[in-house]
């Protein structure tokens, strides 16, 4: 059933390409993978950069992305002197491409990613209007939805994207445990700790101490029937936190591992999954 689904979703994204000014390959995405960025000036609707490959075809190798959304890592440069980081391949025709790791490039988590998309534009080095052709050697803002794919990770979040009053359900796949000690689960053995971060990172509020973890019925993760060896846990995180995150503080994120009856990661690495934060 996965297999069908990933297929009907790819299927879905490559018709949704079909006459776009922007798109991803590989759509769904990986967000800690690698994805490149086509522009296709010759579908854009503000014909500064369009007009201008078209009447002088030697700029072809001079056309630059311009991006800040999911985050603007600086890396630009200036409207007038583009960064050589951000020149783009030229494809065939007026389609150019630009190949990036969406976390590492952005600085962002997978999440984030999501639920922001990619903007940029397309122009040149110098994207500044020239005598012969007043508008800017630009493309329009392009907006490129991001399509998340089916997670096949140790650990998984559903829904992908949410916010700290929404269910989630985290899901986590022992068959892909690399600590040996964790390996091989049985049905009442995994355990989940928990920690919600507030507005910084020193602002940490674990669920119970460590020490209690396989002594909390909550913590316990249940067998996901039909799939040996995955285990989940649903909730509500701010519900289940209640007046453990004081009020002065905003839930930003859920962080957790995997301990078992009998045993704790001595050097444990957290997981982490971030929300949505809606303002008004």
């Amino acid at each position: 059933m996965k297999k069908i689904l990933s297929i009907f979703i790819a299927v879905i994204a490559a018709q949704s390409m079909f006459g776009q000014a922007a798109y991803v390959l590989p759509s769904p995405t990986g967000a800690d993978e690698p994805l490149t960025i086509y522009i296709d000036i010759s579908q854009t609707t503000y014909t500064g950069l369009k007009d201008r490959l078209i009447a002088y075809p030697e700029a072809i190798e001079d056309v630059y992305i311009w991006t800040w959304q999911p985050a603007d890592n600086g890396g630009n440069g200036q409207w007038s002197s583009s960064s050589e980081g951000r020149k783009m391949t030229h494809v065939s025709g007026l389609l150019f491409k630009y190949e990036i790791i969406p976390t590492e490039f952005y600085g962002v988590t997978g999440p984030q990613l999501f639920a922001r998309g990619i903007s940029c534009l397309a122009k040149l080095k110098d994207g500044n209007a020239y005598p012969d052709i007043p508008l800017e050697a630009k493309t329009e803002d392009l907006n490129i939805t991001i399509i998340p794919k089916l997670c096949d990770d140790r650990f998984c979040i559903f829904p992908e994207l949410g916010k700290a009053e929404d269910f989630i359900s985290i899901t986590y796949n022992n068959n892909l445990e690399l600590d040996a000690n964790l390996q091989g689960l049985g049905a009442d053995e995994c355990y989940i700790y928990l920690v919600a971060r507030g507005n910084s990172a020193f602002n940490i509020y674990p669920y119970v101490p460590v020490a209690q973890v396989t002594s909390t019925p909550a913590l316990k993760m249940k067998p996901v029937p039909g799939k040996p060896g995955e285990f989940r846990l649903t909730i509500i995180p701010e519900d289940f936190f209640g007046t453990i995150i004081p009020a002065t503080q905003n839930f930003r994120e859920l962080r957790y591992y995997i301990v078992k009856p009998g045993y704790t990661p001595p050097s444990p690495v957290f997981e982490a999954f971030s929300f949505l934060q809606c303002v008004d």
